[in-house]
């Protein structure tokens, strides 16, 4: 039987280490495959820029419509309606105007009542007073007995006229604390509407001026479903408004809609 050949050598054993060391030098020398460099390991220049130089700096933000511009005066105007704003949300509270006319009420009729009772006292004072009473002992009988009865009416009427007095009064002193307060900030809060009565001009000039364009923007186009419908101006106006306070007051801070 004829002897097996002898076996190749193999080589040295090789180490992981190694192995991946081997690796990492053939990756090495193949071309990048961004800049198609043989030696990937080249460093790249501040001046290489993988995106071109027209995209940086990136911006999010878009830019500012020409008609969202605010201008010095018309942020004095706004600054003038925040702060009335702040005084009329700082005011007392006023009492319910319901509240109020009903404790008028109540207390006017309670003087009335009492004013009846008082009548009658003073009517059976007077015909007891005469000489002729004792002439009709059971009709003078009866008077004396009206007498007390309406004396005991005067003294109910006058304790619920005082309650409601009180009441009234209470309600008074709420109302006149709010007024207080509304006059002593009187030039505050007129300054805040005149502003607002301007600011609704500018507003209308800009909603007349955007419907103008031939391309008006998307958020006035289709936001405020422009053009309105037949016989809805009116109100699709006040929607606008309300809509261009938000916008303008927005950008009062730069923060885009």
């Amino acid at each position: 039987m004829a002897a097996e050949p002898a076996s190749t050598p193999l080589p040295a054993q090789v180490t992981p280490a190694q192995l991946i060391g081997e690796i990492s030098r053939l990756v090495r020398q193949l071309p990048c495959p961004h800049c198609g460099q043989e030696d990937a390991d080249v460093v790249r220049a501040p001046s290489q820029a993988l995106v071109p130089a027209a995209r940086e700096p990136y911006d999010d933000v878009a830019p500012l419509d020409p008609l969202d511009e605010i201008g010095d005066d018309e942020r004095w105007l706004w600054r003038l309606v925040e702060e009335s704003e702040r005084v009329a949300a700082a005011a007392p509270p006023g009492p319910d105007p319901r509240q109020v006319a009903l404790a008028e009420q109540r207390c006017q009729e309670a003087y009335e009542a009492e004013q009846k009772v008082q009548a009658r006292i003073h009517a059976t004072i007077a015909a007891l007073a005469q000489p002729s009473s004792w002439l009709r002992p059971r009709h003078r009988a009866a008077l004396a007995r009206h007498l007390r009865e309406d004396r005991a009416a005067a003294v109910l009427t006058a304790i619920q006229r005082g309650r409601i007095e009180e009441i009234r009064g209470r309600l008074r002193a709420v109302t006149n604390r709010r007024a207080d307060y509304l006059s002593a900030n009187r030039a505050t809060l007129e300054a805040g509407r005149n502003a607002r009565a301007e600011l609704t001009r500018v507003l209308d000039d800009l909603i007349d001026r955007y419907a103008r364009m031939a391309q008006p923007p998307a958020w006035f186009k289709f936001g405020l479903d422009y053009p309105p419908e037949p016989g809805q101006r009116r109100e699709w106006l006040q929607h606008a408004r309300e809509a261009m306070v938000e916008r303008r007051r927005a950008n009062l801070h730069r923060v885009l809609l």
